[in-house]
């Protein structure tokens, strides 16, 4: 299906929830890169996923570019996903990307702290100076447009070992016009740090899917909720 066919079928599922004409809002995509999900990647059933994700991006921000993290025990940060990337952008950005890392363990809070450097707080930026560069300092860069809310799109399939510090960071992540769309893959873990957060928070959700061989329907549905429509609603 193409891309401008998946925006159809998004707008009508924000129509539904009487918000036809939403908020500009960036999109940004944590997808988790530990080893359980190796055989999503290599199914393309990821890929597939990313398409579908892009049609969001591309309803809610109009350059349609969805910001994309990898995360396992630590992150990466792939190239910035766009509509010329369908259907191409998981084999060319992340599999065959040696920036990438790979397989692995499962953190949050690396990434998280990573989504809101780019979004709001703003990224540290080492540079060097004098004679050789020896000497180096560590800056803080302000990012472009923090006045832009920003929704990201977390999936995992497994539950992470540093809840206290995922928690610390999505805690504070309510002090900014984010909305964490939490995102549980498969039937062989619990969910439970991330459904108490969405339980805990105002500006996340939960929604769970057996495995990611679902419809372009069912996940508009799952993901584009009442109360995310009304979160944007109030911004």
């Amino acid at each position: 299906m193409a891309l401008i066919d998946l925006k159809k079928k998004t707008r009508i599922v924000l129509e539904k929830r009487a918000l036809p004409q939403p908020p500009r809002c960036r999109v940004g995509l944590c997808i988790d890169i530990s080893g359980s999900m190796h055989n999503e990647y290599q199914d393309g059933l990821v890929q597939e996923t990313v398409d579908r994700l892009l049609a969001i991006a591309g309803t809610f921000d109009d350059n349609g570019e969805m910001e994309v993290w990898t995360f396992n025990q630590g992150y990466s940060t792939p190239p910035v996903a766009r509509a010329a990337d369908f259907g191409s952008y998981v084999r060319k950005a992340i599999l065959d990307n040696p920036k990438v890392d790979k397989w692995g363990g499962t953190n949050y809070a690396p990434v998280m702290n990573a989504v809101l450097d780019t979004y709001f707080r703003g990224e540290r930026v080492v540079t060097s100076g004098g004679l050789f560069g020896l000497f180096k300092k560590t800056e803080q860069q302000a990012p472009k447009d923090t006045h832009i809310p920003a929704l990201c799109l977390f999936i995992t399939d497994g539950d992470n070992s540093d809840a206290a510090e995922a928690e610390r960071i999505l805690r504070e992540a309510q002090k900014y016009q984010i909305y964490w769309q939490l995102i549980g893959i498969g039937n062989d873990t619990d969910f439970r740090f991330i459904k108490k957060m969405a339980d805990d928070l105002p500006n996340a959700g939960f929604c769970h899917f057996p495995n990611l061989r679902i419809s372009d329907d069912a996940i508009y549905e799952a993901l584009l909720t009442g109360e995310l429509c009304d979160w944007l609603r109030k911004l």
